[in-house]
């Protein structure tokens, strides 16, 4: 099919999926958040809305958006017209050479998704009218929302305001458009947490009371949607505050209960905090992390500056990693902030040293890795999310535990113990945990234990009233993981200087758990530059087997 005419530059993705509905149908209705963020200033509205606007376009709420650079051009377009949509789309999508889905054939809804010159993902969702233009607009959630955009061939660009949206907009207020808003689809009652965490709006009154009366509702959301909310809520700037949010309506303990159950959980002496202000303040700083492993701010923290930013550019190719689609390892940290303690709720043990009655949690750390594994699993996360978040709960101590039991005339933990610890975090790779090596794929090594140690450091960071001496201590120590994880060849590991057959043959020895045990010493021997060629793993095989390795 033919390309679609159009006088947009070519890389404008958004202009040019316009121009293909417009080829087709007109008048068609960009709606929903798209329009919003337009007026808002965060992103823009390219093509038809700008170059036809009659003026009244970019009226209300986008004076008031602070505009220290011009927004982006917007990925995720709602569009609606007149039906038939489904075989329209489809032709769209040849036009532009977008993939095609039918999201909703009873509904006449369909998803075309494509890239823009950028390279950046461009959803846009098309959908058929629903009875008239303002009964369409009056059946979704939010009047923010409840906006359009007319495009007409022949006639300027028409915004459309059924129910206030503009003025509400204006006053960064989230209402609901009804009592039913609500009422039809509890995701809503998760949205407007999330709107709001996002936009920097206010949830209003009435919308907040309907919320909480409703909040028991929401578990009749699918759990994939319930995950793709939550995942944005907590990928906002600020997840301690909307996690807050959440228990303020009565949500979070319906959506994440473990969390819920840390309230009054009290601590050990060194906290200042209960778990669940531990766990959220915890979330704050990996939210800090994360924003800087994705190239925003830098870190405020002068040491831990000085300690990551040497290892900036493998870091965030580490987690900038996908783990599944639209699911980074550094939207991640975040989760793992709020899910690493969720095991002290049930791991309660009087501790009374230093006069203050407090308590103590030893084992949790397993529990915890068991709660989190549940959770992400019942939210429909991917297998390989299930096992990361399961192992870094389980080792969330371990980093700290390295630490403190370094040598006094140690600062910097050493190869071998780096080895050892990069060893048991695993590697998530192809749904399993690799237990016993370092996994490398090409120039990448997946290794988990650096997951595992940025949740050590945000966790830390959430301990105590003043950042003492150890804090200090702490980063110069695992300077030393990095060093191990980074500094390595990228083909490493290097096959073993003698494998087990061989072994067994140069000391006698039958299979079984001792040779085992030999190769696992000879791996971080090796690994910790102990041993060089096969006669020294050799030599020191036979030294292990003298002492009566086990």
């Amino acid at each position: 099919m033919d390309a679609v005419e159009s006088n947009r530059p070519s890389g404008d993705a958004v202009a040019r999926v316009i121009d293909a509905f417009m080829a087709e149908r007109a008048p068609v209705y960009i709606v929903g958040g798209a329009v919003r963020d337009h007026l808002l200033g965060i992103s823009s509205i390219p093509g038809w809305a700008l170059a036809n606007s009659d003026g009244h376009a970019h009226s209300g709420a986008s004076a008031s958006y602070p505009r220290d650079r011009a927004p982006a051009s917007t990925t995720d377009l709602d569009l609606v017209l007149n039906g038939p949509v489904l075989p329209l789309a489809r032709r769209a999508a040849d036009r532009l050479g977008w993939a095609y889905y039918p999201l909703d054939e009873a509904r006449d809804v369909a998803r075309l998704i494509g890239k823009g010159s950028d390279g950046r993902r461009i959803e846009c969702d098309a959908a058929a009218l629903r009875g008239d233009l303002r009964s369409d607009l009056l059946a979704r959630d939010f009047s923010a929302n409840a906006l359009a955009l007319e495009l007409s061939a022949d006639s300027p660009t028409r915004l459309i305001d059924v129910c206030g949206g503009i003025a509400d907009i204006t006053s960064y207020r989230l209402r609901r458009i009804s009592e039913e808003s609500l009422r039809d689809d509890p995701i809503r009652l998760l949205r407007a947490v999330r709107l709001a965490a996002q936009l920097g709006f206010t949830i209003e009154d009435e919308t907040r009371r309907q919320i909480v009366d409703l909040a028991g509702t929401v578990l009749r959301v699918s759990a994939e949607r319930l995950r793709q909310e939550l995942w944005k809520l907590l990928d906002c700037s600020r997840p301690d505050d909307g996690a807050r949010e959440l228990n303020a309506l009565g949500l979070l303990d319906q959506l994440l209960p473990e969390v819920s159950a840390l309230q009054g959980v009290t601590q050990s002496s060194r906290h200042h905090l209960d778990a669940y202000d531990h766990s959220l303040l915890t979330a704050r700083r990996a939210a800090e992390l994360r924003d800087w492993l994705r190239g925003g701010s830098p870190l405020e923290d002068r040491k831990l500056r000085g300690s990551l930013e040497p290892w900036a550019e493998p870091l965030r190719a580490h987690f900038g990693e996908e783990i599944a689609a639209g699911h980074d390892r550094a939207g991640w940290l975040v989760w793992h902030a709020l899910l690493h303690d969720t095991g002290k709720a049930g791991r309660l043990a009087a501790d009374s040293r230093g006069g203050a009655e407090r308590q103590s949690h030893a084992g949790h750390q397993q529990l915890s890795a068991e709660i989190a594994g549940r959770r992400v699993a019942q939210l429909r996360f991917s297998r390989r999310e299930v096992l990361l978040a399961e192992r870094v709960a389980s080792m969330h101590s371990v980093p700290r535990n390295l630490v403190k039991s370094l040598p006094r005339a140690e600062n910097s933990i050493g190869p071998r113990t780096a080895y050892r610890f990069f060893r048991d975090a695993g590697s998530v790779t192809a749904g399993r945990q690799i237990e016993h090596h370092l996994q490398s794929s090409g120039a990448q090594q997946r290794l988990d234990g650096l997951d595992v140690t940025l949740q050590a450091i945000s966790d830390l960071q959430a301990t105590g009233l003043e950042r003492g001496a150890e804090w200090g201590s702490f980063l110069k120590a695992v300077e030393g993981l990095f060093s191990f994880a980074f500094s390595r060849p990228a083909d490493y590991p290097v096959a073993p200087l003698v494998d087990g057959h061989a072994l067994m043959r140069r000391l006698g020895l039958e299979p079984g758990p001792i040779v085992g045990s030999i190769m696992r010493e000879l791996s971080e021997a090796q690994a910790a530059g102990a041993v060089a060629n096969s006669d020294e793993a050799v030599a020191l095989a036979r030294e292990l087997l003298a002492r009566g390795v086990k």
